[in-house]
């Protein structure tokens, strides 16, 4: 049963890591940001600040994908 229950969370946490990776859901998450910016959700400081944290995972998943964890 712990070899099974290890097995789940292995493939969970691989899943996590290339969701979190993937420039798609980077890109998609910044077009919501911009959308929220736009829409007075959010003021220029909080999109400022939020953006520079998505372009920062848009590299590192860049780096990712060309073979090696960021």
């Amino acid at each position: 049963m712990i070899t099974f229950v290890s097995w789940v969370l292995r493939r969970v946490v691989a899943e996590a890591e290339r969701l979190h990776h993937d420039p798609a859901a980077v890109r998609h998450e910044l077009a919501v940001l911009e959308e929220q910016l736009v829409n007075g959700l959010i003021d220029e400081e909080e999109f400022d600040r939020r953006e520079d944290a998505l372009l920062d995972r848009m590299e590192a998943a860049r780096q990712w994908t060309e073979g090696g964890a960021a």
